[in-house]
């Protein structure tokens, strides 16, 4: 199995007279818990609806820890954990949370995770 790429011109923001092709990578779909839940089924033990409750509860669960500012490492996948922005001001007493522009979820993949893409293959195909 390869990923998808496609080939796809883009105009260079330095010079918008002038464009550059590049190669991206074709989608292939999505897969929601149901179906990451029924390949897990067929490597356990475990019952399609404890799988699928299972990750549905992670689901709920996991906004409680991030936003008691916790991250959380699952091992062999990776850390989630809550980043934010601000807005820069001169004096740090001048702080406050008011300038926390956003918050958001970043993920870290586990070296393991990142190990598993060292044997990924490509192929270009046609529009």
């Amino acid at each position: 199995m390869a990923i998808k790429l496609r080939k796809i011109s883009r105009t260079l923001p330095s010079n918008p007279s002038q464009s550059k092709w590049y190669l991206t990578q074709k989608s292939a779909g999505s897969v929601n818990i149901k179906d990451i839940a029924e390949e897990i089924v067929q490597r356990s033990s475990l019952s399609l609806g404890d799988v699928q409750s299972t990750l549905s509860n992670l689901v709920q669960i996991m906004p409680t820890f991030l936003k008691l500012g916790q991250s959380i490492r699952l091992e062999g996948f990776g850390t989630f954990r809550v980043t934010i922005s601000s807005e820069g001001v001169d004096i740090p007493e001048e702080l406050s949370v008011r300038h926390v522009r956003k918050a958001q979820i970043s993920f870290l993949p586990s070296v393991e995770l990142k190990q598993s893409l060292a044997t990924v293959s490509f192929e270009i195909v046609a529009e």
